[in-house]
């Protein structure tokens, strides 16, 4: 193989079951059609088979992939994408910040794939080139943060290892004699970068997610159920090799304009997604308010939490991801009046746990106040409510759940409670109401366990829904499930003109993904640029790169793709083709394996009953509703009209033999089409 600049040209394919490690070298022409990450990962879910129906998601025969792309390593914003079969039986293609995958592409890989199922629990420990299965029984049962301190000090490369640079000869006599050299290297500083599981993966819930420095997670779509499924607790990355680029001039150039673009960003340097909050309540009406029964308080003064409050009621310091000058993470330490909140140490959070594990959790109003009455309390309160919302966050970062999916769950159940549909005797007990953090404590620890009915929510909303509406024989039960393709709504409203398109949900490659890009697009109809904007959307998590930060990387993006490969002939057209394969083996992946004969009536109206029946009670926004409360102009007119611009066929959505041809993927989805069309 020739030389391949950007890319290393290696990914490591681990068996779990034979215990051995086997290295796959893609061909270029691969790079060039899929770059890496999420597309890359699609790709191989193809060559793989993973598309079988009969393919247990939870079984040893799935594929689990942590990938990167061409310009992760060097480039800032890098990013790691976790692509597999979810236990939804859903495309499962998350993608998570940190430092882990720039450390990946260090040591010398472009991913790592694992098959098999361990006999006892264990970790991969990956130092450049050499890759060991280590047991891990003195981690399993342990969460995420302690089991990611104890795993960064095990897995050192030469430097860390070695005899310490300081000899007893550096030193006069009386500093030696005052701090002996202590021939340790640099070990103490941890250096290595660990992807690992809670307890909520350990035990397979279905929406448990891969998390690293604590509150950075590959979040949604349940990457890690599979990964405890195979009795993998974490991977664990120490590289040193460095990211070889075609033009590093260039590259470096491209580089700074971006890391200077970012630099300006108040916006995101202040606070985050965590700035959106008040707005998202009282300018678009669409904050997730008691599971989206309200999308704003009608009294301001309930303050929607924001991240100037949480600034000043819980800050302690900035962090960033691998070369990134946005910084939109803030580490906090939470202040309460409550033992079991108060100390806790976790982030700010984001703008998605604020609302899904904040508002929709009934955390911002008074005991026995509805968001429809005046806030009766004080800023003590307040700051008492965001300790509940902080707290629960870490929760769901610590056991590795996704807080968005955990977040509709949760609030589900509560909706259930307030409307007599359930009660305590069938929570084991648990009187869990409306703003209660002990009660959303103990549910969560019984999901995690496994224990009772924890073992039934477990297996996330959808199937909570589903679960009481047989139990009580009240089918109207599944009317108040926000899912859409069975996964959890994200804290962005489709019923509020200001926030989302119901489109964007129900036609994003991921099931209800709030980051698939195209808003515009669809907001105004116009399919060609919401198209682009998705297609986009991929190229940049196949990159693999930060979304948030896209729009610094603007203007230069082809030119640092151009430099870190070398490929001078890639074009524009090109990074949209690469989304346009990911979208069409998406599309043909969740057709297949669910067998769909109509996907659309058995799969694409899967959406919340709420969004077209319940108008928002409360708002700038009082009374809109999706499409007018007429679904039919979304899935009779507008998804038909969309599908045909995505070169798919406009009854069912799927892509045609020769779009697949144009794109160059007939070659390993064109049989699978064919069993559709």
């Amino acid at each position: 193989m020739a030389d391949l600049f950007g890319m290393t040209g290696k990914i490591a394919r681990v068996d779990l079951t034979t215990e051995t490690v086997t290295v796959i070298e893609p061909e270029e022409e691969i790079y060039r059609k899929f770059l890496g990450g999420t597309a890359l990962g699609a790709y191989f879910l193809f060559k793989e088979g993973i598309y079988d129906p009969n393919l247990d998601p939870l079984g040893p025969d799935n594929l689990l992939q942590f990938l990167v792309g061409p310009v992760t390593g060097a480039a800032p914003n890098s990013r790691v994408v976790v692509v597999t079969k979810s236990a939804y039986n859903i495309y499962c293609g998350s993608t998570c910040g940190g430092h882990f995958g720039s450390e990946l592409k260090m040591a010398g890989w472009d991913g790592i794939q694992v098959v098999g199922k361990a006999s006892k629990p264990v970790y991969l420990a990956v130092m450049d080139d050499v890759i060991e299965i280590r047991d891990a029984g003195h981690v399993w049962g342990k969460d995420v943060e302690e089991a990611e301190m104890i795993l960064k000090g095990e897995v050192l490369a030469e430097l860390e290892s070695r005899e310490g640079m300081i000899r007893d000869a550096d030193l006069n006599p009386t500093w030696a004699a005052m701090r002996p050299p202590k021939r340790l290297g640099m070990h103490a500083k941890r250096l290595a970068h660990v992807m690992c599981i809670g307890r909520g993966g350990e035990n397979q819930v279905w929406y448990s997610c891969v998390n690293t420095e604590g509150a950075r997670a590959a979040g949604r779509w349940g990457g890690g159920a599979v990964m405890g499924s195979k009795n993998l607790k974490a991977v664990v990355v120490r590289g040193t090799k460095g990211h070889k680029v075609a033009d590093k001039k260039t590259f470096l150039a491209m580089e700074n304009v971006i890391k200077s673009s970012e630099a300006t960003d108040s916006f995101w340097r202040a606070y985050g997604t965590a700035g959106i909050g008040a707005s998202s309540a009282y300018v678009e009406d669409a904050f997730p308010i008691r599971n989206w029964q309200f999308g704003s308080w009608a009294d301001p003064s309930t303050k929607a939490i924001t991240g100037p409050f949480m600034d000043e009621a819980s800050f302690i310091r900035r962090q960033s991801c691998f070369g990134c000058n946005l910084k939109c993470l803030s580490t906090v330490e939470v202040t309460s009046t409550d033992p079991m909140l108060d100390g806790t140490l976790s982030d700010l959070p984001d703008w998605e746990a604020m609302g899904m594990v904040g508002g929709n959790l009934g955390y911002m109003e008074m005991e026995g106040q509805t968001p429809d009455q005046p806030f009766t309390g004080t800023s003590a309160d307040q700051a008492e409510n965001l300790a509940k919302l902080q707290y629960t966050a870490f929760l769901h970062d610590n056991y590795s759940l996704d807080f968005i999916e955990g977040g509709n769950n949760i609030g589900l159940v509560m909706e259930l409670v307030q409307r007599g549909f359930i009660d305590s005797t069938d929570l084991d007990g648990i009187d869990l109401k409306w703003g209660d953090v002990h009660a959303v404590d103990e549910l969560m620890t019984k999901i995690i366990t496994r224990d009772g009915i924890g073992d039934k929510l477990a297996q996330g909303t959808y199937e909570t829904g589903r679960y009481f509406a047989e139990l009580k024989g009240k089918p109207e039960i599944m009317d108040y499930v926000m899912t859409c393709h069975h996964y959890g709504q994200p804290a962005h409203d489709v019923r509020s003109p200001a926030d989302k398109n119901a489109m964007e949900y129900v036609t994003v490659n991921r099931a209800c993904a709030h980051t698939g890009g195209g808003g515009g697009g669809f907001k105004s109809g116009d399919w060609a640029a919401a198209i682009a904007g998705q297609n986009g959307t991929c190229a940049t998590n196949s990159l693999v790169h930060c979304s948030f930060a896209a729009g610094h990387w603007a203007g230069s993006q082809l030119d640092i793709i151009k430099a870190a490969t070398g490929w001078d002939d890639f074009t524009a057209e090109d990074v949209q083709a690469v989304g346009a394969r990911e979208y069409a083996l998406t599309r043909l992946f969740e057709v297949h394996i669910r067998q769909l004969t109509d996907p659309k009536e058995e799969w694409d109206k899967q959406s919340p009953h709420r969004w077209f029946n319940d108008p928002l009670p409360t708002g700038i926004h009082k009374g809109a509703i999706a499409y007018e409360g007429n679904a039919d102009n979304l899935y009779d007119v507008a998804l038909p009209a969309y599908w045909k611009e995505r070169g798919w066929t406009e009854d069912k959505g799927i892509p045609t033999l020769e779009t697949l041809k144009s794109l160059g993927i007939d070659d390993i989805a064109g049989d699978i089409a064919s069993q559709h069309l």
